[in-house]
């Protein structure tokens, strides 16, 4: 008799739909020197068509200083997300709205930079993991991915850690130098680059190699491997850290870390939502960020649903910087309902809407519509 994998049919039976294979997302184990960075990495075995989630993660408290970043990977640029940080916890809700994030298993989902404290003491194991009752992973249906998660670590140890490339995203022409930072670099240190095409690192100090590009390409996504001569060895997915300038005086935007998409414009608009007046738990925020060598003069512009222009800022952005404000800390008055924010910038850069409510300490991500920009990755660049 044939075997049926998506129906079992008897008398009396009632039709049963096969169990779709769960997806088995795991966090790597890092290991870093005390006061080095250990970047945790979220992966997935299998490719799935991701477009609206919400990734949690719980790590204990007290073994680092500060979560230096945050980011979600995909090569075309197609996800944008909003992660509050709370001691001990983070909650990254994202959006991709063409649905692709999650299909490329060369990169991780999502990766997340400790920066360890100076307190901690070699051998020391510090687990994190995902909050698998917090998580979940929908598709363009709605439906939710079933998915296995196992827990990962950070253990205090090792004599290398690299802890930024900067700039780190971006598209650089051939010929542009960039830099790797970290500690315990040594002359004989081999570290190498996956992804882009480049000279061999040249050594400058215990804390930085210096990088040539051969070819053109985006700093965003590529991997870095440091291995020294006693087996030590750290990897590092590049992504932007823009520098934040200043800080919100709404508590909850102050604690969140906009993850930007690749993408960037000169012109765009973030699209109207809920507003105060429909419901004051509710605030509009715009995050902005500058991955451009120059700096950019940006306004933005709060526009009526009949397009009327009901008022108007512009913020000096200096290249590598990044940018978080409720939208009235901006414009002196409360978004209307039905109004949308309309961006102009003298260099592209990357943005996207925020959607906080106070009362449930979400912050979801909105897509920017990009009007005017460079042409968006087409995935191949790799």
């Amino acid at each position: 008799m044939r075997k049926l994998n998506t129906l079992l049919l008897c008398a009396g039976c009632l039709p049963l739909v096969a169990q779709t294979t769960a997806t088995t997302v795991r966090v790597t184990n890092e290991v870093a020197p005390v006061g080095g960075m250990a970047q945790v990495k979220v992966l997935h075995t299998s490719p799935k068509p991701i477009t609206t989630g919400n990734v949690a993660m719980d790590f204990s408290g007290g073994f680092f200083d500060s979560v230096d970043g945050i980011a979600l990977f995909s090569n075309t640029g197609d996800v944008v997300g909003a992660a509050v940080v709370n001691s001990g916890h983070f909650d990254v809700r994202f959006t991709s709205p063409n649905g692709t994030f999650g299909t490329n298993t060369d990169y991780p989902l999502l990766t997340a930079a400790f920066r360890l404290s100076s307190g901690v003491v070699a051998g020391q194991v510090f687990p994190v993991g995902l909050n698998s009752a917090a998580s979940l992973w929908q598709s363009l249906l709605g439906s939710t991915f079933p998915t296995e998660t196992k827990e990962g670590s950070i253990t205090v140890g090792g004599s290398i850690s690299i802890t930024d490339v900067v700039p780190g995203g971006g598209f650089l022409p051939a010929g542009s130098t960039f830099s790797v930072f970290g500690m315990g670099f040594l002359p004989t240190t081999k570290l190498s680059v996956r992804g882009l095409s480049v000279q061999n690192p040249v050594y400058v100090s215990p804390a930085e190699f210096r990088i040539t590009l051969n070819k053109g390409g985006m700093l965003d996504g590529a991997l870095f491997t440091a291995e020294n001569p006693d087996k030590s060895i750290d990897t590092y997915y590049s992504y932007m850290r823009g520098v934040p300038i200043g800080v919100s005086t709404r508590p909850l935007l102050a604690k969140t870390v906009p993850v930007f998409s690749i993408l960037t414009a000169t012109e765009a608009m973030v699209p109207p939502t809920i507003t105060p007046q429909l419901n004051p738990s509710y605030f509009n925020a715009i995050a902005l960020q500058n991955p451009s060598p120059a700096d950019a003069q940006v306004t933005i512009e709060a526009r009526s649903s009949a397009d009327a222009l009901l008022g108007s800022t512009t913020i000096s952005l200096p290249n590598h910087s990044r940018f978080s404000r409720e939208a009235s800390e901006l414009l002196g008055f409360t978004l209307p309902t039905g109004a949308y924010l309309h961006v102009l910038s003298t260099q592209p850069v990357q943005l996207e809407g925020l959607l906080g409510n106070d009362s449930t300490n979400i912050v979801l991500p909105l897509a920017a519509t990009i009007l005017a920009g460079p042409p968006a990755p087409s995935g191949s660049q790799r």
